[in-house]
């Protein structure tokens, strides 16, 4: 397939899936990148490309033009996990990418690349990224075979930007072979009860979010609300008192909010831990796509509220059972005891394995080796991460009754 001997792989990460970093240093140095959902997908990324052909090594999580001579000199490939790449307010750091690609003498292979719009996707919302996204593109194809997209919403609008489709590959995302949960996921989810161990995740700014989580915090006593943006994990820290009002204003949950009380709340730092944890519950739901993706890991049925194109484009392509929740209502109307008494699993158990190969088939046209190739295996990969002692989840705090008091008075100042 044209790889070398052995490569030198150089992985877009926010940190390596070695390094177990706590709570305080995770947040200060932005190890998750804004969202713990990051790092689901880099260390697939990781895990997949770590053979007996290949050192693989993870930084530059914003590559600029000044990182592209070091990057020429220490590696032979440069793979690029990306999530919802495509949409406005990234474009920054599109151009940053692309003009550190464009001085890259080595192949650069984009691993499952999105566009993100409202609902089903309107191609017009993306109007003004379209020189961003083509320069991008562009450079990327100049030094690889084709770039994997993560459904088909983003290759029809590669499409529209004049890219052909053997140059457009629909690979999803490599988080979902982190492992082989989804093997284990029964073809139907069961039936819930008020003592079900439900997970639920939330994101902000959608119709109805908070109460939906009230509704369900009533309904299931073991429920556990998982949390993945920095802003919550900052809340989690400092117990929402000290938090700034942007952070709490844009957050899906506050400490006002009954389901942040302590023993209901969990921030994972490492996928290993999210992924361990939530093979004790009986379901998981809701906005965030890599919230759920862990759920699957883990071997337990999961549904995915879709709220923009970039989350609906992967539960269709992996067959996630899902709902759009896109419009005006957002999450009003939704309850997970009818979601799951209508979820259907065998579709998405018995097309697993055909994305799994188009995944290593697209790796390979662009000079990659894979850990599903013979005579490979996760095995070296999996005994490392075993090895480490990772940091456990961090929880939301009780709060002190001054401080209790002190964020009363800011929310009453702020309706005034």
């Amino acid at each position: 397939m044209g790889a070398t001997s052995h490569q030198r792989i150089l992985v877009r990460a926010a940190k390596s899936p070695m390094r177990a970093a706590q709570a305080r240093e995770t947040l200060d140095k932005n190890l998750i990148g804004t969202n713990s959902g990051n790092l689901i997908f880099s260390q697939a990324a990781v895990r997949m490309l770590t053979t007996s052909h290949a050192s693989v090594s993870t930084d530059i999580f914003n590559a600029k033009q000044t990182d592209a001579g070091w990057i020429n000199e220490r590696f032979d490939h440069f793979v690029i996990p990306l999530a919802n790449a495509f949409r406005p307010d990234f474009s920054d750091h599109l151009e940053q990418m692309s003009a550190c690609i464009e001085r890259l003498k080595i192949p650069v292979t984009v691993f499952g690349v999105g566009a993100q719009a409202m609902g089903e996707g309107d191609p017009a919302e993306l109007a003004p990224l379209a020189l961003h996204v083509r320069r991008f593109v562009g450079a990327v194809l100049d030094r690889s075979a084709s770039i994997g997209v993560r459904g088909e919403f983003t290759a029809n609008y590669l499409k529209s930007l004049g890219f052909s489709s053997s140059q457009v590959e629909v690979i999803g995302c490599p988080s979902m072979f982190l492992t082989d949960g989804v093997e284990r996921i029964p073809v139907r989810a069961p039936e819930l009860t008020p003592q079900s161990r439900v997970a639920i995740n939330l994101t902000p700014h959608i119709n109805g979010i908070r109460e939906m989580a009230e509704r369900h915090r009533k309904a299931y006593r073991n429920i556990r609300y998982v949390a993945q943006d920095s802003r919550d994990l900052r809340i989690f820290l400092q117990r929402g008192w000290d938090t700034p009002q942007e952070d709490l204003d844009g957050a899906p949950i506050t400490p006002r909010d009954p389901i942040l009380a302590p023993g209901t709340t969990a921030f994972y730092l490492d996928p290993r831990t999210w992924i361990h944890d939530l093979a004790d519950v009986d379901v998981a739901f809701g906005t965030r796509i890599h919230g759920n993706v862990a759920a699957l890991l883990a071997g337990r049925p999961a549904y995915v509220l879709a709220h923009d194109s970039r989350t609906l484009e992967l539960a269709r392509y992996f067959e996630i059972p899902y709902t759009d929740v896109s419009g005006p209502r957002g999450v009003t109307d939704i309850n997970a005891a009818e979601l799951f008494a209508s979820a259907d699993y065998a579709a998405m158990k018995s097309n697993h394995a055909s994305r799994l190969r188009t995944t290593c088939a697209f790796l390979e046209r662009n000079g990659l080796h894979h850990v599903y190739e013979p005579g490979e295996s996760p095995s070296t990969f999996d005994a490392a991460m075993s090895a480490l002692s990772l940091p456990a989840a961090v929880h939301a705090a009780s709060p002190t009754r001054a401080a209790y008091r002190a964020l009363r008075r800011r929310l009453r100042s702020k309706k005034r």
